[in-house]
Formats: C-alpha cells, structure tokens, sequence
C-alpha cells in the first residue's frame, strides 16, 4: 500500500464524528520529487495552497483536529512539519503554518488532494472528550446512524428471523421503520406491546411450579434490555408494556384466577427487586379502556382483581372480530398455523391431567378423542387470541406490537426471540433453566433434565431454577453455609458472603476461583473482608503465576497517578476497550513481535467511585459477541484476518508496531474469541493515542467492520457495566473477555490489580 493510500485510509475513518463543526477544508498539494540521499528512497516535497479557510466563529472557539500515528507513519509535531516514514520505504514531509490537522489524499490528474478534516470544535480545552461522563454502552467515537435507523437496528436485534416463512427483509423492515418514525417524529417514548407473561404451565414435568422462576426472570430482563438499548439513543425512551394474557386463556385450561394473579404479582415483585423500570404490566380489563387512558388495574388488590376479571372475561367473549374467520386464517396465514400447531403440542403435557381429558370414571380418554378435545380448546384458545390482539390494537394503536408466536414478519406483530440461541417456542412458561457443569444456561422442560445429576436452586422461597452438579461450586464445609451463589446478566456469576461469618479471601480455595473464573468468565465476591497487599499476592499465587512488571511489580494501584505513563489508565479519563496485555509482547521465532496478554485479572476495591459518577469497569463477554452480535458472513469474513494496532511508547509498554489474530481460541474453554482494541485517536485524550486498521481490507472495509466491532462490544447484551463497592474482588478472564472504564469525576478511586498465568 503507498503512503498516500495509508493516509486515506486513516483519515476517510475520521471524517465522520458526533462533534463534527466544520465542512472539510479542500487543499492542492503538487509533488515535486527530488533525489534521495540514499538509492531508493525517493522523498516528495509537498506545496500546500488552501481554497478555503476555516471561520472561526468566536475568539473563545479553538478548533482541534485529530493528531495521529499511521502505523508506522508518524506525526512528529503538533503544528509544524509532520513527517511520514511509509510502509514501502518512501518519504515525505509536510509542513503546516497555523492547524493541527488530519487530511484526506486521492490522486487526480497528477495532484495529491487532501482534505482538511474533523476540526472539532471544542469551548473548553481543559477537558479533553475521553474525560466526560457518558453512557457506558455506547462506543462514543464510532460514527452515530440516523436515529431511526438505530432503533430499528435495535428492535431487528430482538426479532427471530429464521423462520422459512419470513418476510422482514420484504416488508416488515419498512413496516416497522413506519412505526418508528411516527413516533421519533413526534418525539414520543416508544411503546412496545407484549402480549404474553399468562401463568405457569400445569404440567410438572415442564416447569418446577406455578410460580415466576429463572426463566421468567431472564425472559423480563431481555425486554428491558431491549428498552434500555433504545434509549440509549433515543432520549424519549421506550416502556415495554406487558399484557397478561392469563385471563384470557386461564378459563379454557383449567387455571383459577387466584393462580394468575398470583403469578402476576411475583412478576412485578422480580422487576422491583431487579430494577427493571421499563417494563409495564397491562391487566386485560385495561384494554377496554380508551387510548392513551391510565393504566387503572396497576394498584388492584387481590379481591379487585378477583371482581373485575370475571367481568372483563364476559367482554372480550362477546366481542366481534370484523372479517376473522378461523378456517380460512389456518390456510392462508402462517403465523396463525404456526400458533395452532404450537397450542397442540403444549396442551399434550398441560392437559394430562385435567378432567376435561378423563371419562366420567377418571380413566384417561382414548387417543383420538383426546386429540379432538385438544383440537377444540387449541381453536377456542386461537378464537380468544384473535379477540385480545384486537383489543390490544385498540388500546395501544401507534406501539410497536411484538409477540412470542411465530410469525411471517411483515408486520404489524413481529415474533421476537426468547432465548438468544433457541428456538423462539421455548417461552418461560412451558420451560426450566438448567445451568451446565460448563457454566452456560439452557432451556428446556424440566423432564429432559431430570437424568443428569443437579442440585435445585432456590429463590424467593421456592425452586428457581437447576443447576448440574459440579464439585467447582463447593467452597468447603467452613464456608458453603455461609454464601449463595447468584447469577449476574448478562453474564458472570456473583459469590455473597455472610458478613457476619467474617469471611474473608484469605478463607477461599483458589483452586476453585481460577475454575469458577474459568466458567463464568467474571466472578465477583462480596461480603468478604478485604486484605493486605502481602495476602492479596500470596493468594493469587495460589491461583497461578503472577506476573511482575517491571515499573510496578505485581501490584498495580490503579488510581490517579501522574508520575507513571500508562496512557490513560492512571487517570481519570475513560479508556479504549481493550484486553490487557496487547502492548506487552514477546518474540516469536521469526523475529516478529506478538501481543503476550496474561489469563486472568484480579482486582480488589480500595476506594469506589464517590456516589455514582462513573468509573464502572466494563466487562464484555466476546464470544457471546461471535454467536450472538455478528452475523454468518461477518464472522466467516474476519475469521483469518488480523489486524494492526500502535501506541507511542510510555513508560511501561508500546512503541511497536504489532499485527495481530482478530479471532483466536481460549485454550480453556475452546471458545473461539475476540481480540481488538478500540481506536483511540489523539483528539479524545491528553495522553497518548492507539492506531487500529485491519489489514488485507479496504480502507471503508476495515473502518465499517472496526466500527461495528468496536459498537458490539461495548452492546448491552454482552457488555456487564461493573459499579464497584468498597471490598468488591472481580476475578476476569481476560482472555474470553475485553474490558474498559468509563470516565469519572476526579476523586480517590482505587483498585488493586493483579495479572496471573
């Protein structure tokens, strides 16, 4: 690639920022060459003559751009000559009278044209981008899409489009982006409508009781999830309203009212207690209520409740549905087929043992006539669903309508996933968690599980979900008694200790927390005493080497620190997503040096963040990132490449330039895995930047798919935003996992930081 060629591409990838404040500056430059004082190295002298000058605005307004390193291509100066060392061994110098610039070059007719760009306006200079206080789970300097377009990326997200029968590409993208910009126009919170949430199947061998579980749990975490990830850009917001369907369906199956209520009443209890505030129950006698009316049924008591649902029951039956007509739906559209087929399958375990499928003796019916019971209730069942959905169009007519059945996709309803990697049937009230010995988690009826050896998690009182046996989770009889283990979302498990069992990390088998790490990725401890930093080191011995650097030893204190250049991980500006170790390199035998990252990070908390301004450590599981966020093409697409990565040298690491795998395997678990490093250029930061392109890529190829990279990982779904308490330990396996901090007002913050092998 020629110099001019690794100047386009790193400057095209900066021509788009949140902060742009200026149209690009075009310049001529005429390359006048001359001889080289050394055979083969040809040097071009460059002439610059501006077409256009910047205004500035106001004497207070100082316009910055971005200062950079191009692999090895090197700006030397901040407003004089920038001299570049290029790939083939060819020279050339620049020099610039009044801006820091960054440029854009083509070749036209015999010119170089570059382009003045990305001047940043910025009023206060003491402050640099990467110092403010932002949203954790947006990657700030990737360039932003047009606001509808990123919430129907969103929403996409959600949505189970594999299906034969889908029809998103077609029609639903543009129904859906019709809906949306309705609402973005007007600049409302979006509405998203759920139907579903009705009661736990009857059948035992399904579920682990008629009670809200783990399933349920994690099902109402998504879809706050998805709330949250829209209003993360979209300042309105969106609210998922949830409308129980249990009464509607409760009659036909046997289910009392009592039981729904119940069941419903713990499903707000779950969100309360997990914070989920986007979420909104609808009771199905709000839906005989005007648009745009409140949602009265919210503060009924059980006997409230118990009074209207009968009544609301008697108005959905007598309520018409123009033009339905069940026969011609079951053959002309598919997801009223896909439903039917459904019903008939669950009811086989849900009604086995009802009456409505025993003769007057109790003995069960025969087989063909309790499938033509089956068939009936799964037709009532269609009949009631056709007037509920009416009802729901009625009282929410400008929401986004989702739904758990399968559907074409065309809109208006779209079907979404329940569970990333599973078929969309499996809803959380026909099904069981159970957590593999490997630490992932599975859904399924509780009778599939039963054969392999597990343990029954409680909570709230009741079983919550299962678990597989695993001695990994027995801490020794001293402290078994004393911790509950609870999953963290969207990964990551956490380890509480009772404070008053004074436990503290010394108590703790390290065999066992290097293979927790191993299988939840990042294990935290809380409630335990916190040590010294003699016990803090002999205890990470235990779990393997630990690493010495040479300027700290094993200990990093990771709090401000002026006096020790580590980029800006000493300070309290935020940091590029990275994993720890990319600059610190080994040679290989061919002379060529590689990143030589270490297996775990060990953190313990000396002093959190004052109130909550920042300073979260962000946690990103990456090979949830591969199976989950990129599609089949973009995986296939970076499965060979790699990518190329510089920061000018400080005290502890860089200077090189490194070229590196994107995509590797953890040797522990046999994931395959990310490794990046976000783009950090010079104009976020007062300390030192990081170049990233990947190679053997055009240079919009490598911007597009650094930039989707980057976005994803820093992606609710897979990114675990840690707010640290004094006496927190994180153990992170900082090969299956990147990292980051977010930004924070300067304040006494510190980690201790161990790396171990």
């Amino acid at each position: 690639m020629a110099w001019y060629q690794n100047i386009a591409f790193f400057a095209r990838r900066f021509q788009t920022t949140p902060t742009l404040a200026h149209e690009p500056v075009p310049v001529v430059i005429t390359p006048q060459k001359r001889r080289s004082r050394s055979a083969g190295h040809p040097r071009v002298k460059l002439k610059l003559r501006l077409r256009k000058t910047p205004k500035l605005y106001n004497h207070d307004t100082i316009w910055h751009s971005r200062q950079s390193t191009i692999g090895i291509v090197h700006c030397r100066s901040l407003h004089s000559t920038f001299t570049f060392s290029s790939l083939n061994n060819q020279d050339c110098s620049l020099s610039l009278s009044t801006l820091n610039v960054y440029f854009l070059v083509s070749q036209q007719s015999g010119l170089f044209i570059f382009t003045l760009c990305n001047l940043v306006m910025r009023t206060d200079i003491n402050i640099a981008p990467a110092a403010r206080i932002s949203n954790p789970h947006i990657a700030q300097w990737v360039p932003r899409k047009d606001t509808i377009e990123a919430v129907l990326s969103v929403i996409e997200q959600c949505l189970y489009l594999d299906g034969p029968e889908s029809q998103f590409e077609e029609k639903g993208r543009n129904s859906l982006r019709t809906t949306v910009s309705q609402i973005i126009q007007r600049q409302e919170r979006i509405e998203l409508v759920f139907p579903g949430f009705p009661f736990k199947s009857p059948s035992l061998n399904k579920v682990l009781g008629v009670l809200p579980d783990f399933a349920d749990e994690l099902l109402l975490r998504r879809l706050e999830l998805l709330a949250r990830s829209i209003q993360d850009i979209y300042a309105p917001g969106a609210v998922i309203r949830i409308v129980s369907d249990g009464v509607v369906y409760g009659a036909i199956l046997g289910q009392t009212d009592f039981t729904v209520y119940q069941y419903n009443a713990e499903l707000r209890r779950i969100c309360k207690d997990a914070g989920l505030t986007n979420l909104s129950f609808v009771r199905l006698i709000d839906l005989f209520d005007p648009p745009e009316s409140p949602l009265a049924s919210n503060d009924q008591t059980q006997s409230e409740y118990l009074q209207t649902a009968t009544e609301a029951r008697r108005k959905l039956t007598e309520l018409p549905v123009p033009g339905w007509n069940l026969e011609d739906r079951l053959k002309t559209d598919y997801g009223v087929l896909m439903t039917y087929r459904g019903y008939l399958k669950f009811l086989i375990s849900d009604l086995e043992n009802c009456d409505l499928l025993k003769t007057s003796d109790g003995s069960p019916l025969p087989r063909s006539r309790a499938e033509k019971v089956r068939k009936v209730i799964a037709r009532q069942m269609l009949e009631c669903g056709a007037r509920f959905s009416l009802l729901v169009e009625r009282r929410f007519p400008r929401a986004v309508r989702l739904s758990c059945h399968h559907h074409d996709q065309n809109g208006p309803k779209f079907g979404i996933r329940l569970f990333p990697g599973h078929d969309m049937n499996v809803s959380p009230w026909h099904n069981t968690i159970f957590e593999k010995a490997d630490g992932s988690l599975t859904i399924g009826s509780y009778e599939s599980f039963r054969s392999i050896d597990h343990v029954v998690v409680e909570r709230y009182g009741r079983p919550y979900f299962l678990r597989e046996a695993s001695p990994a989770t027995d801490l020794g009889e001293r402290i078994n008694p004393h911790v509950s283990f609870e999953r963290n979302f969207p990964f990551g498990m956490i380890i509480v200790a009772d404070k008053a069992a004074n436990l503290s990390l010394q108590d703790l088998p390290m065999d066992k927390i290097r293979v927790l790490t191993n299988l939840y990725s990042a294990l935290l401890l809380r409630g335990f005493a916190s040590v010294d930093q003699a016990v803090f080191r002999e205890k990470c011995d235990e779990m393997g080497q630990v690493i010495e650097w040479p300027k700290f030893g094993a200990i990093l204190e990771l709090k401000e620190n002026p006096d020790l250049d580590m980029n800006s991980s000493l300070t309290c500006e935020s940091m590029p997503m990275h994993y720890d170790g990319v600059f610190k390199t080994k040679t290989l035998p061919d002379g060529s040096k590689t990143h030589d990252f270490p297996k775990y990070q060990v953190f313990q908390c000396i002093k959190a963040t004052e109130g909550s301004e920042g300073g979260q450590t962000l946690l990103t599981n990456t090979d949830h990132v591969l199976r989950f966020g990129l599609t089949n093409a973009e995986r296939d697409w970076l499965k060979n490449k790699t990518y190329s990565v510089f920061t000018p040298l400080n005290q502890v690491f860089g200077g090189d330039l490194l070229k590196l795998p994107i995509i590797m395997q953890n040797e522990e678990t046999s994931h395959d895995i990310i490794r990046w490093h976000e783009d950090w250029p010079q104009y976020v930061t007062k300390y030192k930047h990081a170049d990233v392109f990947i190679n053997d890529a055009t240079p919009e190829e490598s911007s597009s798919m650094g930039n989707r990279l980057t976005s994803l990982l820093y992606d609710r779904r897979f990114c675990y935003a840690h707010s640290w308490a004094e006496g927190d330990y994180l153990f992170a396996d900082n090969v299956e996992m990147m990292h980051t901090r977010t930004a924070f007002k300067p304040c006494p913050r510190e980690l201790w930081r161990i790396h171990v092998n």
